[in-house]
């Protein structure tokens, strides 16, 4: 298995947004530095503190991944660099294509695009998309990106989109283009078809090991129905994480840091009573034992390790990361070896 951190960027209103860059920038360089195999960067738009009155901070501060990965790539040398999602129906996807592109080159071909259909109606609203168009506009965007970064002299006509002959400039480092995850909370099947047409990767999130474990079972039945190898695909998911010394000490500092992610997120979507049972708290060997059922049960390839939500003091975070890196990391063999780089073409 291999592992990720994953950075929301979740802002209390006790916290300037510069230092919520500077405090996650530290935690990606160390998470390098510490053999992790990847960071993963997310996307939201717009204050969700209309909707949430009872929430002290702002869900999110990033508002571009890629834009965020080219900074990630300046200060990273091994890490591969992740979306954990880019809402393809919110952006015209040749500018996302552009900025992927650039990502890719910057960091010497080390990008992962995790792409979503987005959740968060007033998102929509505020780019004038009408959030029932996602999961179409979403197909559409993967066809005309992949089109581009592959075709010299590229057109398409769609539904919600025409794009002239035209060559898109510059085209991403690794070829024919960066790994796409298909990341869908509710494994809608017009995006499961398409994953298991274009030969993605699977990313879920907070379901049970069993959940997870049904969710794969389908995903590689497709794959065997379109004849493709069932199991030649990767699997993540996102868990919180935290390390302490006991399980008492985790759970004390981290339980009581979750609720600010739980009051703000279950106003738009969903929250079932098991995710907190979800969430890995504990000492480096409970933390293992946690890991090894999604790794027994539910085949998972890629945990994303979320270690790091409001409540918590950065050097409570970077205190857990090196935690894991020295007492979990290790129980997973290959997993905390640095990763390579792949060669491009």
């Amino acid at each position: 298995m291999k592992f990720g951190t994953f950075h929301l960027m979740e802002r209390p209103f006790t916290k300037p947004e510069a230092d919520i860059y500077s405090e996650h920038l530290a935690q990606i360089r160390l998470a390098d530095e510490l053999g992790f195999h990847s960071v993963w960067l997310t996307e939201h738009h717009f204050s969700s503190v209309p909707y949430v009155p009872d929430v002290d901070g702002e869900y999110c501060v990033s508002a571009s991944p890629f834009a965020l990965a080219c900074a990630v790539a300046r200060i990273t040398q091994n890490v591969r660099i992740g979306s954990a999602v880019k809402v393809l129906p919110l952006e015209h996807p040749l500018r996302t294509a552009e900025d992927i592109a650039m990502a890719d080159i910057l960091s010497g071909g080390r990008i992962d695009v995790g792409a979503g259909v987005g959740y968060r109606s007033y998102e929509f609203e505020g780019l004038h998309i009408p959030v029932e168009e996602k999961v179409d506009r979403f197909l559409e965007a993967l066809d005309i990106m992949i089109g581009a970064w592959t075709t010299d002299e590229f057109t398409y006509e769609g539904t919600y989109y025409s794009v002239p002959r035209l060559t898109l400039v510059p085209k991403p480092l690794q070829k024919p283009y960066p790994p796409i995850w298909s990341a869908s909370r509710y494994n809608a099947p017009d995006v499961i078809e398409t994953a298991v047409k274009g030969g993605y990767n699977l990313m879920s999130n907070w379901q049970t090991p069993d959940e997870l474990r049904t969710a794969r079972d389908s995903f590689r039945a497709s794959r065997n129905s379109a004849g493709l190898e069932p199991d030649d695909f990767e699997f993540a998911c996102i868990r919180h994480v935290f390390v302490g010394e006991s399980d008492a000490e985790a759970k004390q500092i981290a339980s009581k840091a979750i609720d600010y992610y739980l009051k703000s997120t279950r106003q738009f979507r969903p929250v079932g009573d098991h995710e907190r049972g979800q969430m890995i708290f504990g000492a480096p060997e409970t933390c293992i034992e946690r890991i090894r059922e999604l790794e027994d049960v539910a085949k998972m390839t890629h945990l994303i390790c979320w270690l790091n939500f409001p409540g918590l003091g950065q050097d409570q975070i970077l205190r857990s990361m090196r935690l894991f890196s020295e007492a979990v990391l290790p129980a997973f063999g290959e997993s905390a070896e640095t990763p390579q780089r792949p060669a491009a073409e």
